[in-house]
């Protein structure tokens, strides 16, 4: 999938999901990503987050980092 089009989803999510308390939203996105999006999406997503090249708004850039940590440590 494109890349670009990854990040205007995942920063759509963050803005709708936006409750006022950033903590809050940066959970449900993680959760709504995890639960919704395919591990190739999330993948590719994680990948231009890593290198840079994927321009996502705070609380979507911290919700792809918590699901990198959480995969990683084999806990997502």
């Amino acid at each position: 999938m494109d890349l670009q089009k990854l990040v205007r989803m995942a920063n759509q999510i963050a803005a709708n999901l936006d409750c006022g308390d950033e903590e809050t939203t940066v959970a449900a996105v993680a959760d709504h990503l995890r639960r919704f999006w395919t591990p190739l999406m999330l993948d590719e997503l994680a990948d231009g987050f890593e290198s840079g090249e994927a321009e996502l708004c705070d609380a979507a850039a911290r919700a792809v980092e918590r699901l990198v940590t959480q995969r990683r440590a084999g806990t997502a």
